[in-house]
């Protein structure tokens, strides 16, 4: 297997690649990894195993049902299961974003859903497209993803100004610390999407911004780090209103420094 699969994770894909081919043998095109293990920054408490299983076509009722067994049956083998997410996509439907498909099979924390809507956007495409790592089948060129970055660029100019700068208007949910953490981590990686035309695991994201950013904000970022990393230790912050209101804050900032349309 490539070398950036953990190897506390390659008995696990083994495992399931094995499961699919006996028993979906000509269903499946490939198995394919995005997100932080073909970033190179899985965490092996933290970190999903991202995933994208092609399929030659669309799967009969009977195929979900098998789907749905063999993923049941990983949850009761191995507690690496839970932390799948992922999604069965048509070979004709690569390089499509949710807009435009229709719903597909998927799996979010380990747990099979027949037929919805995922994470399937130009982020998850790009990183596909350039980091990311067959498992079985053919190799990543071979599927022929079309997305460029324009298309990654406008998916997260609109993450920021459709979700983020409506969610900075209110401080409760910044009240909590997975608030707090999902913010600042996900909105660090933005910022550098946009100004490095890369995209990073959020920790070096957050770390790399400490770099960047002006002062004001390396509180709030260490504070982010804090929450993840070591959640038993004391706030850095001397009560949790003045922590929501600067998250409300940096969303805000983040926001002014990322247009809303190409330039």
């Amino acid at each position: 297997m490539d070398k950036r699969i953990p190897e506390s994770v390659r008995p696990f894909l083994h495992d399931y690649t094995q499961r699919l081919m006996a028993e979906l043998p000509d269903a499946i095109y490939g198995v394919y990894l995005y997100g932080s293990i073909a970033l190179s920054g899985f965490e092996e408490d933290n970190s999903d195993i991202d995933f994208v299983t092609i399929l030659h076509s669309g799967l009969t009722n009977a195929e979900i049902k098998t789907l749905k067994n063999i993923h049941y049956a990983l949850q009761n083998a191995n507690p690496l299961a839970k932390r799948m997410d992922g999604m069965y996509i048509k070979l004709d439907d690569i390089g499509k974003t949710n807009l435009s498909l229709e719903p597909y099979p998927y799996v979010d924390n380990g747990t099979f859903k027949s037929s919805g809507h995922y994470d399937v956007n130009h982020v998850t495409w790009w990183i596909l497209k350039q980091q990311g790592i067959t498992v079985m089948g053919k190799s990543i060129e071979a599927l022929h993803i079309p997305t460029q970055w324009f298309d990654v660029g406008e998916t997260m100019k609109y993450n920021v100004h459709d979700y983020w700068s409506p969610k900075g208007k209110s401080m409760r949910k910044f009240l909590l610390d997975g608030w707090v953490d999902f913010a600042v981590f996900t909105l660090c990686r933005i910022y550098y999407a946009l100004i490095h035309e890369d995209i990073i695991p959020k920790r070096k994201a957050v770390e790399q911004a400490l770099q960047e950013l002006p002062n004001e904000w390396h509180l709030l970022l260490k504070e982010s780090l804090r929450i993840r990393y070591h959640p038993n230790e004391p706030s850095l912050f001397s009560n949790r209103i003045k922590r929501a209101k600067e998250t409300q804050r940096f969303i805000h900032y983040i926001c002014e420094l990322s247009p809303s349309k190409t330039e």
